[in-house]
């Protein structure tokens, strides 16, 4: 699934768990009801703008919704997969980011065996 689709997707559903209809949220936003519609579908990709306006009207943060990790599948591209590693290991302090390094060199090891 690409960004677009997973963030529509996402723009989706926690519109929806703020019961508010493709209207109410257009017009909260201050843009038309088929701009939210196409977003949600992933056939048209949100400004940065538009981004900092769904965030601050649903009143949620960034990652909420950028978190995709109950919509994992396995048609992510190599740079989809990495871009999701950036941001898992964004936060890890030097020890932890060690050891991942570590973990990843033993894993590229073992495969490298095979």
């Amino acid at each position: 699934m690409k960004l677009a689709e997973l963030l529509g997707k996402k723009l989706k559903e926690i519109r929806e768990s703020k019961n508010l209809t493709q209207q109410d949220f257009a017009e909260i936003c201050d843009m038309h009801p088929t701009t939210i519609g196409m977003i949600e579908i992933g056939k048209r990709k949100p400004s940065l703008r538009a981004i900092e306006v769904f965030v601050e009207k649903l009143n949620i943060d960034y990652s909420d919704l950028f978190d995709f990790k109950n919509e994992y599948t396995l048609e992510k591209s190599d740079n989809e997969l990495k871009l999701e590693l950036g941001r898992v290991v964004n936060n890890f302090n030097k020890a932890m980011l060690k050891h991942m390094i570590a973990h990843a060199k033993s894993i590229k090891e073992l495969l490298r065996k095979k």
